[in-house]
């Protein structure tokens, strides 16, 4: 089909969804949170929201503005996310979100999409996102090149003010996915067979949960009124069943840190580059 640039700037949206504490409970265990992290958890008293659930409304708008863009979702790789919460979330209401295709670049390998999404809960702004796509296979179509992007990362030889390994399970993907996140590249092996992986890979969205839950508790005081932004940018797949090793390294400016996330079994970092803001 090849890429249409004609809906850069169009909008989807908004659409409107409701959730209660199951949702919100369901999206807490999809990011590896268990006795440990009850307050996430229970119907009673009501739970706390951790705030990168504002992903979960964007699925739908999201989706749909990638399949205007005309490329391949079948080869699509999600290399970097955005959330910004403005507000906490309750533990249930009705959310309304716009999305927004803010540019399509020319990567040479793929094509480089933006798509932005606010995200609005009992007629609250609470959340905004950035979503960072490359559908591979879709570039040389003569567009610009991508803005830079971000390059937070520790001082060399800088020691981690905290390192917490978090285990994923075989079936951590299968469970993630029960948030709305249905890609079939996280379920069926043919699918991620025809796009050059082995076996069905973990979302890149749960490996960013489960970074901005760990960064949350170990800088945060584990309170989502105190988180403001948590930004990363995906370099290596991560499959269910490796154990994910989150580490934090605070900044010179009060309240901002760098995160790193190393995949045990490899070595390699799955998340290189993410920035965490947080209210000190």
């Amino acid at each position: 089909m090849g890429i249409d640039l004609s809906h850069i700037g169009s909008q989807i949206g908004p659409i409107r969804t409701t959730y209660n504490w199951r949702d919100v409970a369901l999206y807490a265990i999809g990011l590896g949170a268990g006795q440990e992290d009850i307050d996430y958890l229970l119907d009673d008293p009501p739970p706390k929201v951790l705030p990168t659930f504002g992903v979960v409304t964007a699925f739908a708008p999201v989706f749909q503005a990638l399949k205007r863009t005309g490329g391949n979702l079948v080869t699509l790789l999600h290399s970097g996310q955005r959330t910004e919460l403005v507000a906490p979330f309750p533990s249930d209401g009705e959310m309304q979100t716009t999305a927004r295709i803010d540019g399509i670049w020319d990567m040479k390998i793929g094509a480089f999409a933006a798509i932005s999404t606010t995200t609005e809960v009992n007629d609250v702004l609470t959340a905004k996102t950035t979503w960072q796509l490359l559908l591979r296979g879709e570039g040389g179509f003569g567009g610009a090149r991508p803005p830079k992007l971000l390059r937070t990362k520790p001082e060399k030889d800088q020691s981690p003010d905290f390192v917490v390994e978090v285990p994923t399970a075989p079936n951590q993907a299968l469970l993630y996915r029960l948030n709305g996140d249905i890609n079939p590249i996280h379920a069926k092996p043919e699918v991620a067979q025809a796009a050059g992986f082995d076996r069905p890979i973990l979302h890149g969205l749960c490996s960013y949960g489960i970074a901005a839950r760990i960064a949350l508790k170990e800088l945060a005081g584990n309170d989502p009124g105190r988180f403001k932004v948590f930004e990363a940018r995906f370099a290596k797949v991560v499959m269910p069943g490796d154990t994910l090793i989150v580490a934090g390294y605070l900044l010179e400016s009060p309240g901002q840190a760098a995160i790193t996330v190393t995949v045990e079994q490899t070595g390699e970092q799955a998340i290189a580059n993410a920035h965490f803001e947080f209210k000190p």
